[in-house]
């Protein structure tokens, strides 16, 4: 669906396309039945200075395969919490070569090993102590990221099938640190995705787990940052 003509006039006008006074909506309107290859392409053409974030999840390779044709370098921020499965370790250490990412590794000040010997391990979920540990190995280590990098766009590889918070949200909305977040796969459901793997040959990560969700379904908590 396209622009109407006072929308074309506001995206036409100088200054940045992305912060958090833009039109929002008309970008949903005028992209909803793109193809993702395309709001890349229109976003790296209009971000001042856009980062990717990930997680290295199942499937999160055809996210990073897409944005780095568009933008081979930019940065990719990922959190290392420290408590994820070997494979993990080895499939990012692939994917990192594979693709040539400019990657961005940031860590808790406080390491697995510490937290497990002080805290005893992982919180049960939903207790104030869970809400603390997700704090410490994964909101403070993205929001150091986020200060030093100063990104305008954030892309991520969020899709509206994967929890009912997402399904709430669009391709273009409000992030946290003053972004815009873009998510170009934001329509497409999980097939899809997995046809994109299987048709670029790109190699996937199927032993995944992360500490701060424990449930697949369950949001991360980066998405819920103001």
């Amino acid at each position: 669906m396209g622009l109407n003509a006072s929308s074309s006039a506001a995206l036409a006008q100088p200054g940045p396309t992305f912060h958090h006074g833009a039109d929002l909506d008309a970008l949903n309107r005028r992209f909803h039945d793109a193809r993702p290859s395309e709001i890349m392409q229109f976003t790296v053409e209009h971000a001042e200075n856009p980062v990717v974030f990930t997680n290295f999840r199942p499937l999160a390779v055809a996210f990073l395969h897409l944005v780095t044709r568009a933008k081979p370098d930019i940065p990719v921020i990922w959190v290392d919490h420290g408590y994820n499965t070997p494979e993990t370790y080895r499939h990012i250490e692939r994917v990192v070569k594979d693709l040539g990412l400019n990657l961005f590794p940031y860590s808790p000040k406080m390491s697995a090993a510490h937290y497990n010997a002080v805290y005893g391990g992982i919180p049960a979920l939903d207790t104030p102590e869970h809400d603390f540990f997700s704090r410490t190995v994964k909101l403070e280590p993205f929001n150091r990221a986020m200060e030093e990098l100063k990104p305008d766009v954030w892309l991520n590889g969020i899709r509206h099938d994967q929890n009912a918070h997402r399904k709430n949200l669009d391709v273009f909305t409000t992030g946290s640190h003053g972004t815009i977040r873009v998510a170009p796969m934001f329509h497409l459901k999980e097939l899809d995705v997995e046809e994109y793997v299987y048709e670029n040959d790109l190699p996937d990560n199927d032993v995944y787990f992360d500490p701060t969700k424990g449930e697949e379904h369950r949001e991360c908590g980066l998405l819920l940052e103001k």
